[in-house]
């Protein structure tokens, strides 16, 4: 069993209780949209942090991408620290995608499989189903069959009773599969225009008005090729509202419309504009405390004077540089400290004992 196959099992049961109350398959889909995005709104809480900090540090990471533009791992190293520093993970910006994804593939699977997900048949009766299709002389579809025995069923249940309870029968008959007037178990045909192509059509519109709006309320700015990111990724999913079942294509829609509400939710509680402030606040105060830690480094003593440490400390430099460079008695603290300091700065730069 494949790693879908496996994502659409738990997908089947959800979708499977949420129609049995609302006898809708669209309905369903809409309902079973919600709850996905309810249980994943932690991470899309998340997501937009990181995503609204990132844009705030937007001019240091190009600052990095330029001076270390013939560095790679120089420039990595600096993207690393800024992130550390500025509480952005890279994964956070991309796991809402990436466990959607797999809730697509699955939600794929169910729908090309309504009888397996939701009339709950067995692998076998559904093979022996299909043998009744078959036998009939009717063409089983290549991707989804079972929406085929599923329309059998419907026109001409009695020659299934053989493999078939008359509960599931009854079941089976009663399916709505439909959707203001649309089934959701067919293809829209590119070559063939029909009202099916208003799904495809809703599915672009959606996605990109999506990812604007999104865009726009996390103070994000595309620049150079990226910033042409959304309208590639819009027409690719135009493209697969093609070939997938147009159930997949309505949810996908609806996800979309649920992300726009999402945002101007969240916008409620959280603003962008605040945030990437705070940001730029964090990072000049991390520069002010690295700037006064280094003069402090620098200095001999708050008060220009050497402390107590740093004169004995000099004391004992004094000693060695009078010994190492044989000077006289006369020669004075500050002129043998130097030596001993122009020594120390030779070892550094070019080793030596």
């Amino acid at each position: 069993m494949g790693i879908f196959k496996l994502i659409a099992i738990p997908l089947g049961w959800l979708l499977k209780i949420i129609y049995d109350v609302v006898s809708n398959y669209g309905l369903a889909l809409l309902l079973f949209t919600l709850v996905t995005k309810i249980i994943l709104f932690p991470l899309s809480w998340k997501q937009k942090k990181s995503s609204i900090r990132m844009a705030a540090v937007q001019p240091l990471i190009n600052e990095v991408n330029k001076k270390y533009a013939n560095n790679p791992q120089k420039r990595n190293e600096e993207m690393m620290r800024i992130q550390q520093e500025n509480g952005i993970s890279a994964s956070s910006g991309c796991l809402p995608m990436l466990i959607q994804l797999p809730i697509l593939f699955g939600l794929i699977n169910v729908i090309y499989e309504p009888l397996t997900h939701l009339a709950k048949l067995s692998t076998e009766t559904i093979e022996a189903a299909k043998g009744v299709v078959e036998g009939l002389g009717i063409a089983l579809g290549t991707y989804s069959p079972q929406s085929t025995i599923l329309t059998t069923v419907r026109s001409n249940p009695d020659v299934f009773s053989g493999i078939l309870s008359a509960d599931q029968i009854a079941y089976i008959q009663d399916i709505n599969m439909s959707f203001l007037g649309l089934d959701l178990t067919q293809m829209p045909n590119i070559k063939e225009p029909s009202l099916l192509w208003i799904i495809p059509i809703l599915s672009v519109v959606s996605m990109l008005a999506s990812q604007i709006i999104m865009m726009k309320l996390n103070g994000q700015k595309m620049e150079g090729p990226m910033k042409w990111m959304p309208i590639y990724t819009t027409l690719m999913f135009g493209y697969f509202s093609f070939v997938m079942p147009a159930g997949v294509t309505v949810y996908w829609i609806f996800s979309s419309v649920f992300g726009i509400l999402q945002d101007f939710f969240m916008r409620l509680f959280f603003d962008p504009e605040k945030e990437k402030q705070k940001v730029e606040e964090e990072m000049k105060a991390r520069q002010k405390k690295a700037k006064a830690a280094s003069s402090k480094k620098a200095a001999p003593g708050a008060d220009g004077k050497m402390s107590a440490s740093s004169a004995e400390l000099g004391k004992k430099r004094l000693e060695k540089a009078r010994s190492t460079y044989d000077v006289e008695d006369e020669l004075t603290a500050e002129q043998a400290l130097r030596l001993e300091r122009a020594r120390q700065k030779e070892k550094e730069i070019y080793g030596g004992k």
